[in-house]
């Protein structure tokens, strides 16, 4: 009789100790998004049309110009919190559209890519963000890709050498010294290697603190408002002066101009969608 309430004890022991493990595994899970707003200082950034003669902005040099393409890869996103709070996007890739996962291209002429929605995040709080302002090496692949970074869809790939273009900017200015007055910055690269002046690694690691907490939860729909300044590229490291600089199109080229990136993205601020 002793020995069998020995065992039952034994087994009580054993269920609590299972309860308790699996409550402590339980983790809930909520939403939290990224809109992407790019911004010319103060100013909404606006498209113009090829050709068009119209130039809505001016930089530092005092230089007007328009835009016609503008946008960025951003992939690796990571949500962290003063507790060890935690949350990373799943990164993938391969040959189909489903199989590339992470990796987002933000592109001003397409609303809808300028909204990331983050699923299945702990509930907790968070008070910063991680992201890669490009394509790393581990996700340049030799051979056939999909989805965002396929560029029989749209993908800026270079050559496999090269890698991506991360950062993409475009448009026409009355200074440049181009026959058409166009100008076009092409930021990438990923890798170096030694004796190649060519190659340079441009992709940057981007950590943001939120101005305020962003409290997740299984109801919420909290958004992350991050705004891309173009000016602190063209008027960062360097001013850019569009009649000497208007063709940056390989990645050493592009160097000066990735470190003006990593000062471009900040945020304004956490609100409900």
């Amino acid at each position: 009789m002793k020995n069998l309430q020995y065992i039952l004890f034994g087994l009580s022991v054993l269920l609590v100790t299972f309860s308790a493990c699996t409550k402590e595994a339980t983790t809930e899970y909520g939403q939290f998004s990224l809109e992407f707003d790019n911004k010319i200082g103060t100013e909404e950034v606006a498209l113009n049309a090829s050709g068009s003669a119209d130039y809505p902005f001016t930089t530092q040099m005092s230089q007007n110009f328009n835009i016609q393409t503008l946008g960025y890869y951003i992939s690796r996103i990571e949500l962290k919190g003063p507790n060890g709070e935690l949350y990373t996007d799943e990164v993938s890739t391969g040959a189909t559209s489903a199989e590339v996962k992470g990796f987002y291209q933000v592109l001003e002429s397409n609303a809808s890519s300028q909204t990331i929605n983050l699923e299945n995040v702990p509930v907790g709080t968070y008070n910063k963000i991680t992201f890669t302002l490009g394509i790393e090496a581990d996700y340049v692949q030799d051979g056939a890709t999909g989805g965002v970074l396929d560029p029989a869809n749209g993908g800026w790939l270079w050559n496999w050498d090269s890698g991506y273009i991360f950062y993409k900017f475009e448009g026409t200015s009355p200074a440049s010294t181009r026959s058409d007055n166009t100008f076009r910055f092409h930021i990438g690269g990923w890798k170096e290697i030694a004796g190649n002046a060519a190659l340079t690694n441009n992709v940057k690691r981007i950590t943001l603190d939120f101005p305020s907490s962003a409290e997740v939860t299984t109801s919420s729909d909290l958004e992350a408002h991050i705004i891309m300044n173009l000016l602190e590229v063209l008027d960062g490291h360097h001013a850019v002066d569009f009649s000497t600089t208007n063709a940056v199109m390989s990645p050493a080229a592009g160097a000066d101009f990735a470190h003006s990136l990593e000062e471009a993205f900040m945020i304004h601020g956490i609100h409900s969608k």
